[in-house]
This record gives structure tokens, C-alpha cells and sequence, in this order.
């Protein structure tokens, strides 16, 4: 199993909140974290606050101020938008693509101390669906990648005829 826990160290690039930005549906997204806490919304005030926030935790504070009127499908909705958000932010980015490939089939796990269903939570017996998400983000990309270099081949060999 792979455990990490927040942007920082090796597998930093794994969190919510690492700075790997991406462009969805033609706007800039700072981090998935940015992306997701938006999405929980239909006010597009909200959104654009959100996008604009200088950093994943303010992002997320302003996601989770109950003053503001959650989206009614949010509940059915949010785990999608995650998995969205994450695999934006890997094709995006090469380097970390690559890192995240690497990991081959290991489970992966948020170990958190406090969130217990998008990560493992304090005793370890929490959902990880973040974790899950990236698992299933992997095998996408995985799938994406080899339809690339099969493409790639293809072309390969269609040039030595």
C-alpha cells in the first residue's frame, strides 16, 4: 500500500492541494482542490471566488462556509467531479503521470487524521475515497497511455514499409 498525507514530500503530488494546475473546459484550475470546493456550487460568484483563491486551503474554506447554498445534487455528484478534477490535473502534467503509473496496481490511501471518507481517517478504517479515485484515475490513464504508444508504434512500423 502507498500512504500519503498532504502536497508535501515524495508523494506530495498525489493530494488535492499539490500546485499542479489545469485547464478545464477551458478555465484554469490552480489545483484540484480549487476545482472540486467550485463545483459544489451553481453561483457563479462563488465559483470564480473559489478559482481565485490564493491557496487550496482558503479554496476549501470557502467551499465548506455553509452560508453558501450547496448545489442539490452535490451528494451524487461529488466523487465524479473529483475523479475529474484528478485526471485533468495528471494529464496536464507528464512528470507526475509517470509517478503515478509507476505505483502499478499498489493501493493508494490518503492517510488522514481526521477525514474518514475521502480518506483512511484516524484508526485507519475510514472509506479512502480519495484514494480509490486515484486508483481508478491510474488505470484510465494507464488505458489513455497505452492507446498512445500503441498509436505510436503503429505509426512506427507503418514507416518502415
Amino acid at each position: 500500500m502507498i500512504y500519503f498525507y498532504k502536497q508535501y514530500g515524495e508523494l506530495g503530488y498525489l493530494a488535492t492541494y499539490s500546485e499542479h494546475g489545469f485547464y478545464k473546459d477551458g478555465v484554469f484550475w490552480s489545483t484540484c482542490e480549487h476545482y472540486y470546493q467550485a463545483q459544489k456550487f451553481d453561483d457563479d460568484e462563488i465559483k470564480e471566488k473559489i478559482r481565485n483563491a490564493p491557496t487550496p486551503k482558503i479554496a476549501s474554506e470557502i467551499g465548506r462556509d455553509r452560508k453558501n447554498i450547496i448545489r442539490k445534487n452535490w451528494s451524487e455528484i461529488k466523487q465524479k467531479v473529483m475523479l475529474e478534477a484528478v485526471l485533468e490535473k495528471f494529464r496536464a502534467h507528464k512528470d507526475i503521470l509517470k509517478k503515478l503509473l509507476d505505483t502499478g496496481d499498489e493501493e493508494i490511501v490518503e492517510e488522514t487524521t481526521k477525514e474518514n471518507y475521502w480518506g483512511c481517517g484516524p484508526n485507519k478504517d475510514g472509506q479512502n475515497n480519495y484514494g480509490k479515485i486515484l486508483c481508478i484515475a491510474r488505470e484510465i490513464l494507464r488505458k489513455e497511455n497505452m492507446s498512445i504508444w500503441q498509436i505510436a508504434l503503429n505509426i512506427v512500423k507503418l514507416s518502415r514499409i
